[in-house]
């Protein structure tokens, strides 16, 4: 990596200053960046053409449509239990990262018009195009540790109680979205709907190499400090295993937990916190067999 590539890295900027104000002032503006391209997504490509987004911004952008209330209003709204649930049960500062992300997200789409943008007519490139933004929209809100809420919170909590997939409470919610979306706007809208979320995904798996679940391990003469802090604030388990240096000598430690996308941020931090000299990698982990999550009393 180049000297100018290291300057502008944004990932060394977040995890070596995350304790920092910088740190954590990067964090929102990014979180801000992502939200205001998802609003100019729903409110320029998306809504226009009866194209519903997936989860609780469908939800809300088919209510906007038959009460006239602001799209953003009613997402914000949707989002108020699901954030006080998420507080109990997820982490301090994800949490905190995603009601920015809620918050932003709800007031750019009730405020950010772009009037005399030439857009397509065709609805599929409309739904293309609605659906790569979105996509990039949910990377930097994801690689700022953050999310902009709805099935994301929901999906984390139900997976903390009881170890079901986080994905299957999206898939779920998107079925129904486009489902009315057949009925409410007809077969074809139903069908641009299908394109945008199916768009926003790849989008999203491209630029996060993207996977449900991920392992991390961690090497760190601390090991045992990192295992007891990632039970307490992520109700994880972990497996520590005795190591050495190859070239040193030095006895070490090796950690291995198992968790889902959106808590690797918090892992990382806290791992960095308990010993900023730790060793992480994160790899993609497609199959878990065997008890993936105790339940959270």
């Amino acid at each position: 990596m180049t000297d100018l590539s290291r300057r502008f890295d944004v990932d060394r900027m977040l995890y070596q200053n995350q304790r920092s104000f910088a740190g954590f002032l990067l964090r929102i503006l990014l979180i801000l960046a992502g939200t205001f391209v998802g609003s100019i997504a729903v409110n320029e490509f998306m809504t226009p053409a009866h194209i519903l987004a997936g989860g609780v911004t469908g939800i809300a952008q088919l209510m906007g449509h038959f009460t006239g209330i602001g799209m953003g209003t009613l997402y914000f709204l949707l989002n108020i239990p699901l954030f006080l649930l998420g507080y109990r049960f997820l982490g301090r500062r994800f949490i905190a990262l995603t009601g920015v992300g809620i918050l932003s997200f709800s007031v750019f789409t009730d405020v950010v018009r772009i009037r005399n943008l030439a857009l397509p007519q065709d609805p599929l490139l409309l739904s293309i195009y609605a659906g790569v933004l979105l996509g990039i929209s949910s990377s930097i809100v994801f690689r700022a540790g953050g999310s902009t809420g709805g099935t994301d919170i929901l999906s984390l909590v139900l997976n903390r109680l009881t170890g079901k997939s986080v994905g299957g409470i999206s898939f779920a919610l998107n079925v129904v979205v486009v489902l009315l979306s057949m009925g409410f706007f007809g077969v074809d809208a139903g069908l641009y709907t299908l394109v945008a979320l199916f768009a926003s995904a790849r989008v999203v798996n491209s630029l996060l190499h993207f996977q449900h679940r991920k392992t991390v391990l961690i090497v760190s003469s601390k090991a045992t400090e990192i295992s007891r802090r990632i039970g307490e604030r992520l109700g994880r388990g972990s497996t520590l295993v005795a190591a050495s240096g190859a070239y040193t000598g030095h006895a070490t430690s090796v950690l291995m937990c198992v968790l889902t996308h959106l808590e690797v941020p918090e892992l990382r931090e806290l791992a960095l916190e308990v010993d900023p000299q730790a060793f992480i990698t994160v790899l993609d982990t497609t199959e878990v067999v065997g008890k993936f999550r105790q339940p959270v009393l």
